[in-house]
């Protein structure tokens, strides 16, 4: 069964299509039987117990002498064709079908029960062959075919072509024109549906046809709408949430230069503003949409050469030694630099060094893989720790966070149209893996 409406609209209709040409075609079988046994009126079969009696009157030596060109005279006479059944024993066929039996119980009363009926074509025209016993030796008998004369010859198969192929014509046409008439508006309600759950806006949708169709595209359109309002209100707000914390962070960190004379003390909280800051750039990252970014080709060996150097300076060592391969990638800079530093933070903070980064190509993907040391993570929790503001037993002591780092990790992968997943290590320690599709 196909998958689609349309092919299921269309093939429902073509068999009902084939039902009906299958229906017209018996029927006009059923009305040329009908036809044969119109012709046999009152006069024909007077006209054929005169031939037989004429037949029968001849002398049994002449008629058993007579050449078939004196029959062919007597058949030309009566408008019949005659052949000697013992130069033609068989001829034609038994007539198949219920039509044609009152015609063959009203010729064998008129001519006896003994008498046969056969139905033949001669030249694309219908023959009805009778039998006719005129003599006591059952040889010497005659196949009197008598023309379906109001049939032209080659008519009724001619026409039939040009009938049945007419309307099938005619039928397929608007068939396919129904099922894609009636389809297109599901169609583009799936076109769009499919463009809203990637984040983008689609074409207002035509708010015509039948009820129903119309009142869904109606609310896919006010969803939309909607949709893109609240992307631009939450953009405006991201906006106002970021000034309004990282201002009283900026004080707060030349409060504490100026004002701590402890160093110590200072370098404390320091850290804690800093890892503030960190918790919310996490929450603008995450809580963004869509990439304000374009797409660019990078040359991975290099980008991931400049993030290890990034974490090198902020004392995150990095154990990294390039291919001699190339392997391209379409990347969001920023995202895809956020989206490395985040999984080498995370190797760091929450399982031990050395922590490495591996680079292969696989396929028609790029893997780039983030190996640490740690105690590993279990395959039962894998996909909870990938749930936004959920940590991880290790991250429960002292450590800060808001649990959203592997979700947010997960959701850049996504937007670069590849995948994340975390995979236990097999000497020990978690692999955190990328896999991204190749420029």
């Amino acid at each position: 069964m196909p998958k689609t409406l349309f092919w299921r609209l269309a093939m429902l209709l073509l068999v009902a299509l084939g039902v009906a040409v299958l229906a017209m075609t018996l029927l006009f079988r059923q009305d040329r039987a009908s036809l044969i046994a119109r012709n046999f009126t009152e006069a024909k079969l007077m006209q054929v117990e005169a031939l037989r009696n004429t037949l029968t009157h001849l002398a049994t030596d002449e008629r058993g002498n007579r050449p078939s060109g004196g029959l062919q005279k007597i058949g030309r006479e009566y408008g019949v064709l005659l052949v000697p059944v013992d130069r033609r024993p068989e001829i034609g066929r038994l007539p198949s079908g219920l039509t044609l039996h009152p015609l063959i119980e009203k010729l064998q009363e008129q001519l006896g029960r003994d008498t046969e009926v056969r139905v033949g074509m001669r030249m694309d025209q219908p023959i009805v062959w009778i039998r006719l016993n005129v003599d006591v030796d059952a040889s010497k008998g005659v196949w009197a075919g008598i023309p379906i004369r109001n049939i032209d010859a080659g008519e009724v198969p001619m026409r039939l072509l040009l009938t049945v192929g007419g309307i099938l014509a005619v039928l397929l046409t608007g068939t396919l024109w129904f099922a894609r008439r009636l389809s297109k508006p599901l169609a583009d309600l799936a076109d769009a549906v499919d463009k809203v759950a990637v984040g983008k806006r689609p074409d207002p949708l035509p708010e015509d046809g039948p009820t129903e169709i119309a009142r869904v595209a109606s609310n896919v359109n006010r969803m939309a709408a909607n949709l893109e309002r609240m992307e631009r209100d939450r953009s405006t707000m991201l906006a106002g949430i970021s000034h309004d914390i990282r201002t009283p962070l900026t004080r707060l960190r030349l409060a504490s230069e100026i004002s701590v004379s402890d160093a110590q003390s200072r370098a404390e909280m320091a850290t804690d503003i800093d890892e503030i800051d960190r918790i919310v750039t996490q929450f603008l990252d995450f809580a963004r949409g869509n990439p304000k970014e374009q797409p660019i080709r990078v040359d991975l060996r290099e980008s991931l050469r400049a993030i290890a150097d990034k974490a090198h300076g902020r004392g995150l060592s990095v154990e990294w030694s390039a291919g001699d391969t190339a392997i391209c990638v379409n990347a969001f800079p920023a995202a895809f630099d956020r989206m490395l530093m985040n999984l080498i933070e995370n190797a760091h903070r929450y399982g031990k060094p050395p922590v490495e980064l591996a680079l292969r190509r696989d396929g028609a993907t790029a893997e780039i893989d983030v190996l640490d040391a740690g105690e590993g993570v279990a395959l039962a929790d894998v996909e909870r720790l990938k749930q936004p503001f959920v940590r991880g037993d290790q991250a429960r002591g002292g450590t800060m966070g808001a649990g959203l780092g592997l979700a947010l990790v997960e959701r850049l992968a996504q937007w670069h149209g590849g995948s994340f997943d975390l995979l236990p290590r097999t000497t020990g320690g978690t692999i955190a893996r990328l896999r991204l599709p190749l420029a």
